[in-house]
């Protein structure tokens, strides 16, 4: 605001070789615009400073350098003993590039009126008023509102305790205002009351005296105990308990404040809600903080005034608390404990639906601030009714399958079961409900706080849990061995049929891309292929970031070839063949190839990235004006040696490459562009239970994988009825031993469910999931076409994300999200905020008017910066912004992205030091042990 001011005052300047700017009001703050931005941009050295010895140390260094143009900033107060003496620069310096500035200029023009006093520029206001200047000019327009021409120095004095105190000085005081100025402002007004004349102090604490118990003693006794008498009683007060009792129970301290009127305790409620929300939430995180402070005061007010235990009486707090998320978040973990052990899911179901509805409401202040733990809880009480939802769908369908015979089998079936009942996430589900459950950051407070009733069923939730997964692994076994039966007798005529029930990988090109794209429409066809994306990654990860800016045209079901293979199905995706009719190995001629031989096009392509090595993220770039070709490593690499749970995968190394890579390829495709999402195959869970191979069926030991084997002969024996057999030669892949390709294989044979395979000799130490079998999990892919969204008037739109100053590392960055309505009269909508970055919690906000900005502070992770990072000496950071709401029963996303900028300090440099060093020192220092 007022650095606009002076740049307007300067900018007519810029040419000049010298410029004096007196600032004796010190308008200008050290790192401002005007001296860290203006000044560089045009060529400037800058003096700033306020005393004679610091002006010539800065001065001598550039004298005599003819090229250096000055700025000079005289920061001497106008009544400095000692003022800073310049006569030689003030000498050469032309009488228009000498700038005085006021405090009062500003004022009189920013606001029109001629009539701020004088004492606008005493030292002691004007830094109170530079320190709160929106606050300033909202006060002085309050006093305009009383009176549209008064303006003596009793208004001023006023306007700077309204600033200060962020209070409307010219009319009496509210509740909230009054508990804000005690508490939040008691140092504000401590400092004023010497600086602000008597007569005005005296009269504001009158005020405050007058006011409703207990804000009446807010000046007089200690303002924190006020405010958790009245927060406790407001929090008790939603469920109808005797409060006026009860907080002489949780604390004989809260004794005294304990006569508060209910209709003064609903009133100020309210008007703090709707003036200061967060001010609200800070209260109540203060009374959680003490209630958690004595497990015993917990268990007073939830297990026995509001008997959470009971799940009835758990939905009835959930019902009627909006304002403390530990309250709420109590109650839906008893809640969760109870649905675990007793799969009550019609009843949990009703919850679920009550969640969301108070997710949409605004007066429902504990969602708008939801913490980590609320949303890890919350998400894992959603999971829970899914899984037990999913796996009863599971046992239908497997009961079903049981008594079919295979030729009565069909692919729409599993595809029906596997993507639209959405069975195929009944996997991802179930892993990180399991470690939700075990790491435990889904609890409102510490388990040892827990009574003892509550921390009894909470074990036998967690043991219920344990058996019902067990029992869906081998429901689902049931199911994938069906799925193989269908695979065996119809597979080989599928893959070469073009109108099959499936599109096969190496149909995406033909079924997909060419039935899309026309080369002459002028749009561009993008494919993206995610190495090792499962449909139900597709479905929960991936498909709400590409909605975000376009919509989705077509989506078919889609398998990959078997053995499900990288180097088979990857390939196959860019030939639009089987691999046995491959005629280059490497993806961009095949590439080429097709769009030559299919299309008639011959695109020059660029290869902005061909690195396979790499283990996650970009690893294939193409590109050409009409037809750009990518492939993600999604999770292949990340499968192997990892044992991590799949949750684990999912939520971290998948949630970088989206925030890292794909993010940042959306950005940059054209808004009318047709997007190909695929994947080459999917993956599994790896079985205990093995079957040896043995030697007698293979070429070599290397022909067999854990998922399947490429054999000579078929298995006999023990074991023969725990594979499938497939004639190698309608697999349409090479029939020769991948290790000998002298000598051909007749058989491709995969284990039944439930089983691993095992060399013949060697060791054995699968990863935790793994490719290359016949499995819905790894044989099902997306095949996708994505299009430019539809163009209806949405009631919001992201005007912009902007970061606000700069930051250094290890300090709070803030970026303000300005959301404007893009229809008139949008009425009050509740608004979900999140972000790409991890360290940013999700936001709900309510919208209101025709612009809204929100403001986010967080302090951004910055991994492990390398030397060259920091000799950059800044490193920016993509940041996307995704709002979210309801219009006309769909939900909207929209998303915009921002880069933001953090200084890095140089200095800060890492000192590698080899780690046998410590055999000649003895032992590494402490300090460089990191």
């Amino acid at each position: 605001m007022i650095e606009q001011w002076i740049l307007e005052k300067i900018e007519p300047h810029k040419r000049a070789p010298l410029i004096i700017l007196r600032d004796p009001q010190r308008v200008i703050q050290p790192g401002a615009h005007v001296v860290d931005g203006w000044a560089e941009e045009n060529g400037f050295s800058v003096l700033f400073c306020a005393g004679n010895l610091a002006l010539r140390e800065m001065y001598e260094t550039i004298r005599d350098d003819a090229e250096t143009r000055v700025l000079v900033v005289d920061r001497s107060r106008a009544e400095a003993r000692i003022p800073l003496f310049y006569p030689d620069l003030a000498a050469v310096a032309s009488p228009k590039c000498k700038v005085t500035l006021s405090l009062r200029d500003f004022l009189v023009e920013k606001t029109g009126d001629p009539h701020w006093p004088y004492l606008v520029d005493d030292r002691n206001l004007s830094r109170l008023i530079l320190a709160n200047l929106p606050d300033t000019l909202r006060a002085y327009e309050q006093l305009r509102q009383v009176n549209p021409g008064r303006f003596s120095d009793s208004d001023l004095y006023k306007i700077v305790l309204g600033a200060v105190l962020k209070v409307n000085p010219f009319r009496t005081l509210s509740a909230t205002e009054i508990r804000r100025l005690c508490v939040e402002q008691h140092q504000a007004l401590e400092s004023i009351s010497g600086i602000l004349p008597s007569d005005v102090m005296e009269t504001l604490r009158r005020t405050i005296s007058r006011a409703p118990k207990p804000f009446c003693w807010l000046l007089e006794r200690d303002p924190a105990l006020i405010v958790r008498a009245f927060t406790l009683a407001a929090i008790m007060h939603q469920h109808g308990l005797e409060y006026q009792i009860l907080l002489s129970n949780l604390d004989p301290a809260l004794h005294d404040y304990r006569m508060i009127e209910p209709q003064f305790l609903d009133q100020a409620t309210q008007e703090q809600l709707a003036a200061d929300p967060d001010l609200v939430l800070a209260d109540v995180k203060d009374a959680e903080t003490f209630l958690q402070q004595d497990p015993a005061r917990l268990a007073f007010l939830l297990r026995d005034r509001l008997q959470v235990d009971d799940p009835k009486h758990a939905v009835r707090v959930l019902e009627n608390e909006r304002l403390s998320l530990l309250v709420r978040g109590m109650a839906l973990l008893s809640l969760l404990a109870d649905l675990l052990a007793n799969k009550k899911v019609g009843f949990h179901t009703t919850v679920v639906e009550l969640l969301d509805r108070q997710a949409e409401e605004a007066s429902t202040l504990a969602v708008r601030r939801p913490t980590e733990s609320w949303q890890t809880l919350q998400s894992a009480y959603c999971q829970a009714i899914a899984v037990y939802q999913l796996a009863a769908r599971l046992v239908e369908h497997a009961k079903r399958f049981a008594v079919t015979p295979a030729t009565e089998l069909t692919f729409a079936e599993f595809d029906q079961l596997w993507n639209q009942e959405r069975l195929n996430r009944l996997d991802y589900y179930a892993s990180a409900l399991e470690r939700t459950l075990r790491v435990g950051n889904l609890f409102p407070l510490p388990m040892n706080a827990f009574w003892p009733e509550l921390a009894g069923r909470w074990e036998k939730a967690r043991q219920a849990l344990k058996v019902t997964v067990q029992a869906i692994g081998d429901v689902q076994n049931l199911i994938d061995a069906r799925f193989q039966d269908l695979y065996r007798l119809h597979y080989g005529a599928w893959i070469r049929q073009p109108d099959a029930p499936v599109v096969f990988t190496h149909q995406f090109l033909s079924r997909m891309v060419g039935a899309h794209w026309d080369p002459k429409s002028g749009r561009k066809a993008v494919v993206m292929v995610f190495d090792g994306l499962r449909t139900d990654a597709w479905d929960e990860i991936l498909r709400p970031v590409f909605e975000e800016r376009f919509r989705v045209i077509e989506s078919r079901p889609g398998s990959a070839l078997i053995p499900t293979e990288t180097y088979l199905s990857r390939k196959a995706l860019s030939a639009g063949c089987l691999p046995e009719a491959f005629t280059a190995t490497r993806e961009l001629d095949l590439l080429k190839s097709w769009l030559k031989d299919y299309m008639g096009q011959s695109p020059h392509f660029e290869a902005v990235c061909d690195d396979d090595t790499v283990d996650s993220g970009m690893t294939v770039r193409y590109v050409s004006d009409p037809f750009e070709y990518i492939v993600f490593n999604f999770t292949d690499r990340n499968l192997h040696n990892n044992d991590a749970e799949l949750a684990l995968i999912y939520n971290t190394t998948v949630a970088t490459i989206i925030r890292e890579d794909v993010r940042s390829v959306l950005r940059e495709l054209p808004d009318d562009a047709l997007v190909f999402v695929t994947s080459d195959h999917g993956f599994a869970p790896v079985p205990a239970p093995v079957i040896r191979v043995p030697d007698r069926i293979v070429a070599d030991r290397h022909d067999v994988k854990y998922r399947y084997v490429l054999a000579t002969d078929q298995m006999e024996g023990v074991h023969s009825k725990d594979v499938i057999e497939f004639d190698a030669r309608v697999l349409g892949i090479p029939t020769h031993s991948e290790t000998n390709k002298d000598v051909p294989i007749h058989y491709a044979l995969f284990p039944r469910p439930g089983h691993t395979l095992r060399r013949p000799s060697g060791p054995h130490r699968p990863d935790r999931y793994t490719h290359g079998g016949l499995s819905l999990a790894e044989c099902l892919v997306p095949m996708v076409v994505l299009g430019p969204q539809e163009k209806g008037v949405p009631l919001l739109r992201i005007e912009s994300v902007q970061q606000v100053g700069s930051v250094s590392e290890g300090e709070e960055l803030e970026i303000e999200i300005a959301v404007a309505a893009a229809q008139t009269a949008v009425p009050d909508l509740s608004v979900s905020l999140s972000f790409s970055r991890d360290e940013i919690s999700t936001r709900r906000e309510v919208f209101r008017g025709a612009r809204t900005t929100y403001t986010v502070r967080w302090q951004p992770r910055l991994g492990d910066l390398t030397d060259e990072d920091r000799q950059q000496r800044e490193i920016i950071l993509p940041v996307t912004a995704i709002l979210t709401y309801h219009q006309g029963g769909e939900t909207v996303r929209l998303s915009v992205t921002a880069d933001v900028r953090v200084k890095l300090d140089p200095t800060r440099l890492r000192r590698r030091v080899d780690s046998k060093l410590d055999l000649l020192m003895g032992v590494v220092p402490k300090g460089l042990k990191s």
